[in-house]
């Protein structure tokens, strides 16, 4: 997972460190609904992307999810 991913669990979205793994699920990770909606806002602000809620809890894995944004950025 790369630091901008993790900054953004651990210090926006207040996901504990312990449960963030590459192959930890989202749920599995701490999130929820509120989250989701959080880190697709939080996305949008900081990286000017547009990640849906529903890609977001399609990622199987945080490493996914990770995979999902880089490949995001790199197309704008």
């Amino acid at each position: 997972m790369t630091g901008d991913l993790a900054s953004l669990l651990i210090n926006d979205l207040k996901l504990p460190v312990d449960q963030l793994a590459d192959h930890a699920s989202l749920s599995h990770a701490g999130f929820d609904s509120l989250a989701v909606v959080e880190l697709s806002l939080l996305l949008a602000d900081r990286y000017q992307i547009d990640i849906s809620e529903s890609d977001i809890t399609s990622a199987a894995t945080l490493g996914d999810l990770d995979r999902l944004i880089t490949t995001k950025r790199s197309e704008r």
